[in-house]
Formats: C-alpha cells, structure tokens, sequence
C-alpha cells in the first residue's frame, strides 16, 4: 500500500488508541491505513508482557507465525477501524522478522514507496522509575526517515475528534527554532499541512534563554532586554510569514516566551490535540538519537506528539 499511514499493533490498550489515531488521519489523509503487528525475535523476556496471560506466552520462544491470538489482535483492530470510517481502506497483516521490533519497523518504514507517516502507541513516563516504558517507540522515533506520532491511551481523544467544519477547531502545537529555520523547513510544512487538513488553528512555540553576558549588560542597560526580546519576535514571525501566506485558510499564533523549549512546549500541550517537534537526521557516532525537546515532550505531553525528522 504504497503512501499508507501505518500503525503498529502490540494489543495493549495504546497501540489501540494509535489505531484510532491513524485511522482518522488516513481518513484526512484520503490514503490507505495498514495495521502491522510485529513480533520481536528472538523475543525478549520483558517483551513477553502482553501476551503473558494468554497460550501465546508459551510461544515466546520459537519462531513467529500465523499466531491465532495476533490474528485476533490484528482482525479488531482492523474491524474497529473499519467500522468507525466506513469506506476507508484497511489491511492488517503480522510482519515477521529478525531482531527487536524497533528495527522491524524501521526497515519497513526505509521501503521505497512505503509508509507516509508511522503511529506508535506509547505508554509515557513510568510514575515509579523515571522511565519511558517500552523498547520500541523512541528508538524508532529517533531513526525512522517518515514522521512518527506517538500516542498515549489516555490522551488519544482530543487529537481524535471529528475535523468537520461544523465542529469546534482545535489547535496544534508547533515548537520551532527561528535560528534553525531553513533546516526545520520540514517540521513546518508537517505542521501547516496538518492544521490545514483539519481546518484548526496552529500555534508555533519558540522558547529561548537570555546569553550569560545579558545578566550582567541589563544590570547597565535595563531596556537590553526589551530590545532582545523585541528581536526575536520579529525573527519568528519572519520565518513564520511564507508559511502563513502559503496556507491562508490556517490562523496561527507565535508566542516567543523566554524558557526551557522542552518545558514550555509541555506546558502548552494541555490545549492542544497534536504537539510537533523536530528531530535531526544527522548521524552521530552512537547512532541516531532524540534531541532534549523531542525527549521531554515525548515523556511529559499527554496529547499525541509528532516527530518530524529534518537535516
């Protein structure tokens, strides 16, 4: 199904919501929706925790197949798809292969003529560890060549309510780096093109820090400050202005607050039904990695996040 949206399925109750997720967005998209369920192999004993009640959990350790509670997995999920967007087309399918899931999915997403955007369902920050739980959403959101959106259970109903005309607009949630802005080119048009789509307002975030030396120049020159500011808000709107007159039909906001990027986009997220970052293709030494906004919006937002990959 080549310019699909694709969701991978794991049968917890977040990659469900992911489904819901997708399936609306193919449904904007006007595209077809293809659910994948992927089985780790060999399979990792942490891996084993949504299948650990059922007979399936006996197959952990032989080669994957044709198991019939997957097929059941993929056959709901297909079903609920189907029925919530009549004439959408879906395909569900079980890919097998070597390895952990996350490299599965990222070889399949590195197919020519592939998959437009990959939804993952994702479990957030663990209360008690610290942690994001999972081994598969941020090494695939921190590699794959196609957007990836990241969807929790609890905060999937905002981003899934109907985009009609005759329905309230909601709003997205876009932090940019105005400094960045020839690089991050992507992460816009992902964002305009999304706030278009769904006939909704935009919002673009840009968070910065006073230099070291303003605190001891202000103390001098108390308008210093006032002047910096003053700057960097007409260095936003002007990175902002091309996209603005290219999607006349969205209303956007710019807010340039003084901040930590990554918290500020978190504080900001509770209004909006998709959050978008950015994250570098460059290669690093250790493989491909999340940067720190990517990483704190992905462990502290409720609401869906994107993740767009740019150079």
């Amino acid at each position: 199904m080549p310019g699909n949206v694709t969701v991978g399925l794991n049968g917890s109750p977040e990659s469900f919501a992911a489904v819901r997720w997708a399936a609306q967005e193919a449904v904007l998209r006007e595209v077809a929706l293809r659910i994948i369920h992927i089985q780790d192999w060999p399979v990792p004993p942490g891996h084993v925790e949504h299948v650990v009640s059922s007979s399936a959990a006996t197959a952990a350790h032989t080669e994957p197949g044709r198991s019939p509670k997957y097929e059941d997995l993929l056959a709901r999920a297909a079903a609920e798809a189907e029925q919530a967007h009549p004439g959408l087309s879906v395909g569900a399918e079980n890919v097998t292969g070597v390895g952990l899931a996350s490299k599965v999915l990222l070889a399949e997403a590195e197919t020519p003529g592939g998959m437009d955007l990959l939804v993952l369902g994702s479990q957030g920050l663990n209360r008690l560890t610290g942690f994001v739980i999972g081994t598969t959403s941020l090494p695939v959101a921190a590699a794959s060549p196609c957007p990836v959106v990241l969807v929790r259970n609890g905060g999937a109903d905002r981003g899934e309510r109907p985009h009609r005309s005759e329905q309230p607009a909601g709003q997205l949630l876009l932090g940019i780096d105005p400094r960045e802005a020839e690089s991050e080119a992507p992460v816009l048009d992902f964002g305009f093109t999304e706030a278009a789509r769904r006939s909704c307002g935009l919002q673009i975030l840009h968070a910065w820090s006073f230099p070291p030396m303003y605190a001891y120049a202000q103390a001098a020159d108390p308008g210093l400050g006032n002047e910096l500011v003053a700057e960097i808000e007409t260095n936003l709107e002007r990175v902002v202005d091309p996209w603005k007159r290219r999607f006349p039909g969205v209303t956007v906001r710019t807010t340039a607050v003084a901040g930590a990027p990554g918290a500020e986009l978190v504080y900001a997220s509770p209004d909006a039904d998709l959050v978008v970052v950015g994250r570098r293709e460059r290669a690093r030494p250790v493989g491909p990695r999340l940067g720190h906004v990517a990483h704190a919006v992905i462990h502290h937002a409720t609401s869906p996040v994107a993740v767009v990959p740019h150079p």
